[in-house]
């Protein structure tokens, strides 16, 4: 048993594997950081949101002191300068991310700019003003390195805060969570199932599809966790004001 496992360890398809999961990892965690607006505060991070981060860190850790051992130095190096990109990329996103900054001190919200005082999920909801503000509208600029602007388009901002308001209905939300659950567990499924077929059939086609999948699955997993984290942060509210 244990020599069979010494093999399976030592196949090109065990350091696929490794890949796979750490970049998934790290991705996640990179993108959240990027896309998400998380408080400095540990206790005001939502549960999800810590695992996924220590998960990356983890993920990034074992890419850099510890894979050696598992895949080889060679491609010990290539995974670590895929990790280096992927968190290079995220500085980059969350960098250039449009809308305003939160504020840690929150002005007081005018009435004159909130649609409900009471909690609707058929109503929008801002997650900074933690309340139902209206939607104002904003001109976006796309500048190149010159900062030459070369596109503009209008995008709806809280009338308040003038953070980006994008599928920030609660019904909605809850509705794409459950939809991009299901999604990312199907592919889940479908890339195990591929890994098993190459174990049990050798083809390479099997491998092949299965990194597609897996490819696939991580814009799938991020946008399951953007959304997952502004549902989470609608139930904090409702709790807050029940």
């Amino acid at each position: 048993m244990f020599d069979s496992l010494e093999k399976i360890i030592k196949s090109d398809t065990f350091d696929t594997v490794v890949f796979i999961v750490v970049l998934t990892l790290v991705s996640l965690a990179a993108a959240q950081s990027a896309l998400l607006d998380l408080s400095d505060k540990a206790d005001e991070v939502p549960l999800l949101n810590k695992i996924i981060g220590r998960l990356g860190l983890g993920a990034a850790a074992f890419a850099l002191f510890y894979s050696s051992g598992w895949i080889g130095d060679k491609n010990q190096i290539s995974l670590i300068l895929m990790v280096i990109g992927v968190v290079a990329l995220s500085r980059l996103a969350r960098r250039y991310r449009t809308g305003a900054p939160p504020s840690q001190k929150q002005q007081p919200i005018p009435d004159e700019t909130i649609s409900s005082f009471e909690p609707n999920p058929k109503k929008a909801w801002c997650g900074r003003c933690k309340a139902h503000t209206k939607a104002g509208e904003a001109t976006a600029r796309n500048t190149d390195e010159y900062g030459h602007t070369y596109m503009t388009y209008k995008k709806a901002v809280c009338s308040h805060c003038g953070g980006t308001m994008l599928w920030n209905v609660p019904s909605d939300i809850h509705k794409t969570t459950n939809w991009s659950c299901g999604c990312s567990t199907v592919l889940g499924l479908i890339m195990v199932a591929c890994f098993i077929a190459h174990g049990h059939y050798k083809v390479d086609v099997w491998l092949l599809l299965a990194f597609l999948i897996a490819v696939l699955l991580v814009p799938v997993l991020a946008f399951l966790t953007w959304v997952a984290y502004l549902r989470i942060q609608w139930r904090q509210w409702l709790k807050k004001n029940s």
